[in-house]
Protein backbone atom coordinates (compact mmCIF):
# COMPACT_ATOMS: atom_id res chain seq x y z
CA UNK A 1 0.00 0.00 0.00
CA UNK A 2 1.35 3.63 -0.86
CA UNK A 3 2.43 5.94 1.97
CA UNK A 4 -0.20 8.87 1.93
CA UNK A 5 2.09 11.67 0.69
CA UNK A 6 2.89 9.42 -2.03
CA UNK A 7 -0.55 8.83 -2.77
CA UNK A 8 -1.02 11.87 -2.83
CA UNK A 9 1.98 13.52 -4.72
CA UNK A 10 0.48 10.93 -7.63
CA UNK A 11 -3.04 12.40 -7.26
CA UNK A 12 -1.30 16.22 -7.75
CA UNK A 13 0.88 14.40 -10.76
CA UNK A 14 -1.56 13.18 -12.22
CA UNK A 15 -3.99 16.78 -12.51
CA UNK A 16 -1.09 18.53 -13.82
CA UNK A 17 -0.21 15.56 -16.59
CA UNK A 18 -3.90 15.65 -17.66
CA UNK A 19 -3.63 19.56 -17.40
CA UNK A 20 -0.59 19.87 -19.89
CA UNK A 21 -2.21 16.72 -22.25
CA UNK A 22 -5.21 18.76 -22.65
CA UNK A 23 -2.92 22.30 -23.09
CA UNK A 24 -1.04 20.52 -25.90
CA UNK A 25 -4.19 19.20 -27.54
CA UNK A 26 -5.79 22.24 -27.58
CA UNK A 27 -2.93 24.27 -29.25
CA UNK A 28 -2.82 21.34 -31.65
CA UNK A 29 -6.55 21.86 -32.79
CA UNK A 30 -7.96 24.99 -31.10
CA UNK A 31 -6.06 28.02 -32.21
CA UNK A 32 -8.04 29.01 -34.89
CA UNK A 33 -10.95 29.31 -33.04
CA UNK A 34 -9.70 31.55 -30.38
CA UNK A 35 -7.94 33.57 -32.82
CA UNK A 36 -11.37 33.80 -34.66
CA UNK A 37 -12.69 34.76 -31.08
CA UNK A 38 -10.60 37.48 -30.64
CA UNK A 39 -11.19 38.74 -33.83
CA UNK A 40 -14.92 38.65 -33.01
CA UNK A 41 -14.24 40.43 -29.82
CA UNK A 42 -12.24 42.85 -31.51
CA UNK A 43 -14.14 43.87 -33.76
CA UNK A 44 -16.66 44.18 -31.62
CA UNK A 45 -14.96 46.52 -29.17
CA UNK A 46 -13.94 48.99 -32.38
CA UNK A 47 -17.61 49.69 -33.43
CA UNK A 48 -18.70 50.72 -29.71
CA UNK A 49 -19.87 47.22 -28.80
CA UNK A 50 -18.92 45.15 -25.56
CA UNK A 51 -18.24 41.48 -24.20
CA UNK A 52 -21.16 39.68 -22.10
CA UNK A 53 -20.07 37.14 -20.30
CA UNK A 54 -21.65 34.26 -18.56
CA UNK A 55 -21.63 31.09 -16.62
CA UNK A 56 -22.31 28.69 -13.75
CA UNK A 57 -19.98 27.96 -11.11
CA UNK A 58 -16.76 28.14 -11.77
CA UNK A 59 -17.23 29.24 -15.08
CA UNK A 60 -19.12 32.13 -13.40
CA UNK A 61 -16.14 32.97 -11.40
CA UNK A 62 -14.37 33.18 -14.85
CA UNK A 63 -16.82 35.28 -16.01
CA UNK A 64 -16.27 38.23 -13.26
CA UNK A 65 -12.29 37.07 -13.55
CA UNK A 66 -12.23 37.91 -17.19
CA UNK A 67 -14.42 40.94 -17.20
CA UNK A 68 -12.14 42.27 -14.79
CA UNK A 69 -9.21 41.52 -17.03
CA UNK A 70 -10.98 43.34 -20.26
CA UNK A 71 -11.98 46.26 -18.07
CA UNK A 72 -8.82 47.36 -16.68
CA UNK A 73 -5.76 45.71 -17.73
CA UNK A 74 -4.33 42.18 -18.38
CA UNK A 75 -0.99 43.28 -17.30
CA UNK A 76 0.94 45.48 -15.27
CA UNK A 77 3.79 45.94 -18.01
CA UNK A 78 1.15 47.11 -20.61
CA UNK A 79 -1.20 50.24 -19.67
CA UNK A 80 -4.15 50.78 -22.14
CA UNK A 81 -7.40 51.94 -21.92
CA UNK A 82 -10.60 50.47 -20.01
CA UNK A 83 -12.11 47.61 -22.38
CA UNK A 84 -16.32 47.33 -22.06
CA UNK A 85 -16.83 43.77 -20.48
CA UNK A 86 -19.80 42.73 -17.99
CA UNK A 87 -19.98 39.62 -16.42
CA UNK A 88 -23.86 38.87 -16.17
CA UNK A 89 -23.29 36.14 -12.93
CA UNK A 90 -22.10 39.28 -10.32
CA UNK A 91 -25.85 41.04 -9.51
CA UNK A 92 -26.73 38.44 -6.86
CA UNK A 93 -30.47 40.94 -6.37
CA UNK A 94 -31.05 40.38 -9.84
CA UNK A 95 -30.10 36.75 -9.57
CA UNK A 96 -32.44 36.01 -6.24
CA UNK A 97 -35.41 37.85 -7.60
CA UNK A 98 -34.61 36.20 -11.16
CA UNK A 99 -34.62 32.89 -9.87
CA UNK A 100 -37.60 33.61 -7.44
CA UNK A 101 -39.97 34.79 -9.82
CA UNK A 102 -39.05 33.08 -13.26
CA UNK A 103 -36.63 30.34 -12.75
CA UNK A 104 -33.04 29.77 -13.67
CA UNK A 105 -33.24 28.53 -17.64
CA UNK A 106 -33.78 32.36 -18.34
CA UNK A 107 -31.28 33.75 -16.34
CA UNK A 108 -28.80 35.25 -18.44
CA UNK A 109 -31.40 35.95 -21.61
CA UNK A 110 -32.99 38.53 -19.25
CA UNK A 111 -29.83 40.19 -18.63
CA UNK A 112 -28.99 39.73 -22.41
CA UNK A 113 -32.51 41.14 -23.69
CA UNK A 114 -32.23 44.69 -21.13
CA UNK A 115 -27.90 45.15 -21.82
CA UNK A 116 -27.05 43.84 -25.24
CA UNK A 117 -27.26 45.17 -28.50
CA UNK A 118 -26.53 44.14 -31.72
CA UNK A 119 -23.02 44.32 -32.53
CA UNK A 120 -22.20 42.97 -28.80
CA UNK A 121 -19.83 39.76 -28.56
CA UNK A 122 -21.38 36.73 -25.76
CA UNK A 123 -18.62 34.79 -24.45
CA UNK A 124 -21.07 31.80 -23.11
CA UNK A 125 -18.81 29.24 -20.53
CA UNK A 126 -20.18 26.06 -19.60
CA UNK A 127 -17.20 23.07 -19.09
CA UNK A 128 -20.00 20.49 -19.37
CA UNK A 129 -21.68 22.35 -22.72
CA UNK A 130 -25.05 21.65 -21.37
CA UNK A 131 -25.78 24.46 -19.19
CA UNK A 132 -29.71 25.33 -19.99
CA UNK A 133 -29.70 29.10 -18.93
CA UNK A 134 -25.81 29.11 -21.21
CA UNK A 135 -27.56 27.49 -24.07
CA UNK A 136 -30.52 29.86 -24.00
CA UNK A 137 -27.95 32.95 -23.56
CA UNK A 138 -26.53 31.69 -26.79
CA UNK A 139 -30.03 31.37 -28.52
CA UNK A 140 -31.34 34.61 -27.72
CA UNK A 141 -28.14 36.63 -28.62
CA UNK A 142 -28.14 34.88 -31.73
CA UNK A 143 -31.85 35.94 -32.67
CA UNK A 144 -30.39 39.80 -31.40
CA UNK A 145 -27.65 40.31 -33.63
CA UNK A 146 -25.17 39.44 -30.56
CA UNK A 147 -22.26 37.38 -32.19
CA UNK A 148 -21.72 34.25 -29.42
CA UNK A 149 -19.02 32.52 -28.56
CA UNK A 150 -19.10 29.15 -26.63
CA UNK A 151 -15.12 27.95 -24.31
CA UNK A 152 -16.63 24.18 -23.37
CA UNK A 153 -15.51 21.12 -23.84
CA UNK A 154 -15.35 18.67 -27.05
CA UNK A 155 -18.82 17.93 -28.33
CA UNK A 156 -20.95 19.91 -25.84
CA UNK A 157 -23.94 21.60 -26.98
CA UNK A 158 -22.80 24.79 -26.60
CA UNK A 159 -20.18 24.64 -29.12
CA UNK A 160 -22.97 23.55 -31.81
CA UNK A 161 -24.75 26.05 -31.18
CA UNK A 162 -22.40 29.09 -30.78
CA UNK A 163 -21.11 31.22 -33.53
CA UNK A 164 -17.23 29.86 -32.63
CA UNK A 165 -16.51 27.01 -30.60
CA UNK A 166 -13.15 26.50 -28.26
CA UNK A 167 -13.33 23.94 -27.03
CA UNK A 168 -11.10 21.00 -24.62
CA UNK A 169 -11.09 17.85 -24.59
CA UNK A 170 -11.32 16.30 -21.32
CA UNK A 171 -13.62 14.59 -19.35
CA UNK A 172 -12.05 16.22 -16.18
CA UNK A 173 -14.01 19.37 -14.52
CA UNK A 174 -10.86 20.63 -13.09
CA UNK A 175 -9.06 20.05 -15.95
CA UNK A 176 -11.75 22.04 -18.35
CA UNK A 177 -11.58 24.77 -15.77
CA UNK A 178 -7.68 25.19 -15.60
CA UNK A 179 -7.39 25.18 -19.58
CA UNK A 180 -10.06 27.50 -19.78
CA UNK A 181 -8.28 30.14 -17.88
CA UNK A 182 -5.20 29.55 -19.92
CA UNK A 183 -7.40 30.44 -22.95
CA UNK A 184 -9.44 33.30 -21.24
CA UNK A 185 -5.88 34.74 -20.97
CA UNK A 186 -5.09 34.30 -23.87
CA UNK A 187 -8.13 35.65 -25.05
CA UNK A 188 -7.40 38.86 -23.39
CA UNK A 189 -4.18 39.01 -24.40
CA UNK A 190 -4.75 39.10 -27.85
CA UNK A 191 -7.53 41.88 -28.09
CA UNK A 192 -5.59 44.10 -26.61
CA UNK A 193 -2.95 43.43 -28.61
CA UNK A 194 -5.11 43.92 -31.65
CA UNK A 195 -6.84 46.80 -30.66
CA UNK A 196 -3.75 48.80 -28.82
CA UNK A 197 -0.12 47.47 -29.69
CA UNK A 198 -0.64 46.20 -32.97
CA UNK A 199 1.58 47.87 -36.03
Amino acid sequence: MLDTDERFERMMTETFRETARALALFLGREKVSLLRAARLVADSMKRGGKLLLCGNGGSAADCQHLAAEFVCRLSAKRNRSALPALALTTDTSFLTAFCNDYGFPGIFLRQLQALGKPGDVLLGISTGGSSENVLNAIRGAKSMGISTVALTRRDGIAGKIADVSIEVDSEDTAVIQNVHLAVEHALCRVVEEMLFFSD
